[in-house]
């Protein structure tokens, strides 16, 4: 089964193709991972472009995209292509929450729980937790909210990650992304089972949404 993965809602762009062999198994073709603040919205494409080139595919089986918390315009083009793709493809999507497919990349290099910030802008911080290999959801926290979770955290060693500005609470030795872009095989071998299982009735481009978690685009950006 031919797959592609994208997620273009953050600073950063990653695009990769795969083989599902079996149950267990996926072998990575290609990957584009690099940093292009605010240029997605033409890049996202064109990269993928170059993806399908280099394997010279026609087309995948399936898409899995992110579809946030993150920025946006990021959000957007990330969801629409996946949509656009979907439907001029005839082919099922499965679209991830980005903090949890970072958080997997993540504990799959330290084998640590990992506590995720990424930065919401106006001094708030989209938030979540994975723990035992499950992700615990996200969540628009203000730093107070934030700080709260860190001391529950300091009860069993964390790995700290975040995008941005780091958080007042996290440790001086946090790893920040933009130093470390995540790569896609964790979440995929992490939903390889769900990812087997779709079909286009239950999963074509009308059932996938952004997650924005704040309410409107005003209440992102108001002052």
């Amino acid at each position: 089964m031919k797959l592609l993965f994208f997620d273009a809602t953050q600073d950063w762009i990653h695009i990769s193709l795969s083989m599902i062999e079996s149950a267990k198994t996926i072998s990575m073709i290609t990957e584009t991972v690099a940093m292009c603040p605010k240029e997605s919205s033409f890049r996202l494409v064109s990269e993928i472009d170059k993806n399908f080139k280099i394997t010279k595919w026609e087309k995948p089986d399936i898409i899995v995209c992110l579809n946030g918390p993150g920025s946006f315009t990021g959000l957007r083009v990330t969801v629409s292509t996946a949509r656009n793709l979907s439907q001029l493809w005839n082919i099922p999507v499965l679209s991830i929450d980005s903090l949890a497919s970072y958080s997997a990349y993540f504990s799959s290099l330290s084998g640590l729980p990992v506590l995720i910030a990424i930065d919401g802008k106006q001094n708030k911080h989209y938030f979540g937790r994975l723990k035992e290999g499950l992700f615990e959801g996200s969540y628009d926290y203000k730093e107070e909210e934030l700080e709260t979770e860190v001391n529950i955290a300091k009860e069993t060693k964390h790995l700290y990650v975040y995008s941005g500005i780091k958080p007042r609470c996290f440790p001086a030795d946090a790893t920040k992304i933009e130093e470390t872009l995540p790569r896609s095989m964790p979440i995929l071998l992490q939903n390889i089972e769900n990812i087997l299982k779709l079909n286009l009735h239950e999963s074509n481009y009308n059932h996938i949404t952004p997650n924005y978690i704040r309410g409107s685009y005003v209440e992102t950006n108001k002052q």
